[in-house]
């Protein structure tokens, strides 16, 4: 009488893999999911941030004056927005 010969391999159990590959889709949903879900509460948390505002509500100038400020040139490179009557300069806004 001959003996049969089995595979070990063929006892394990594995994973079909149509079921293998509807996991990898769901991880997949699931990360790019939690990834949009952040950025998307990190933008309305922020949307102030993303838009610089005058403190009269406007928006600045193309240089990143307010309105009443001159755009002027500090030296060495350095361009700032000074009021018109006054030398309390900062740097534009955007």
């Amino acid at each position: 009488m001959k003996k049969k010969v089995v595979n070990k391999s063929s006892l394990k159990k594995s994973v079909s893999q149509p079921k293998r590959r509807l996991w990898v889709w769901v991880l997949c949903a699931f990360v790019f999911g939690g990834v949009v879900g952040y950025a998307t509460h990190y933008a309305v948390v922020n949307w102030h941030g993303f838009f610089a505002v005058c403190p009269n509500g406007d928006s600045p100038d193309k240089n990143g004056c307010c309105s009443g400020e001159v755009y002027t040139d500090a030296g060495d490179g350095w361009m700032v927005c000074c009021p018109d009557g006054g030398d309390n300069c900062f740097p534009p806004m955007k």
